[in-house]
């Protein structure tokens, strides 16, 4: 029963949350993904290696959330936009598939030959992308962004492979973390 309702939740989570997500403005979407982006690759940005995004853009897509934003890099900063001209490269996928990749619970190369993890156009550019996240390093995060991913990618782990029973017997009061 248990097991049921996490599934339950992990899978309808997204369709409940789509409509109040598509409420919150553009402008402070905008605010908080460059705030969160410059945070999370501090290092990689101050090293410059998103400089091969310099005039080109990678679409973000949240397919099941009906979000998406456009990516680039200028003048040393990560930049958003609500739309562009051109899309050079394009990510697309679940919340939860990108939620688990984020997490380091999926691996991308696996998510895109099993067809939930769309890439297209721009086959160099879209490897650099998926290259540059694969070398984040979890660790370098804030604790208040790393600690919730990793917890939420384990919820959505564990709600796919039916393992709830086991995450409740080995967490106190058998409430899965």
């Amino acid at each position: 029963m248990f097991q049921k309702l996490h599934l339950g939740l992990v899978e309808q989570a997204p369709r409940f949350l789509r409509h109040p997500l598509k409420l919150v403005p553009f402008n402070l979407q905008k605010q908080v993904m460059e705030s969160l982006l410059a945070r999370v690759f501090k290092e990689a940005i101050e090293d410059g290696d998103f400089e091969f995004l310099a005039g080109k853009w990678l679409k973000v897509e949240v397919s099941d959330l009906e979000l998406c934003w456009f990516i680039s890099e200028q003048k040393g900063q990560l930049v958003v936009a609500r739309d562009c001209e051109k899309v050079d490269v394009c990510f697309s996928g679940t919340t939860n598939d990108l939620i688990l990749i984020a997490g380091r619970k999926e691996d991308p190369d696996s998510l895109f030959f099993q067809r939930k993890l769309k890439i297209e156009g721009d086959t160099e550019l879209g490897l650099e992308v998926k290259n540059l996240m694969d070398s984040l390093d979890l660790d370098g995060l804030p604790s208040l962004m790393k600690y919730p991913l990793m917890d939420l990618a384990t919820f959505i782990e564990r709600a796919r492979n039916g393992s709830v029973q086991t995450a409740m017997q080995a967490t106190p009061g058998g409430i899965p973390s």
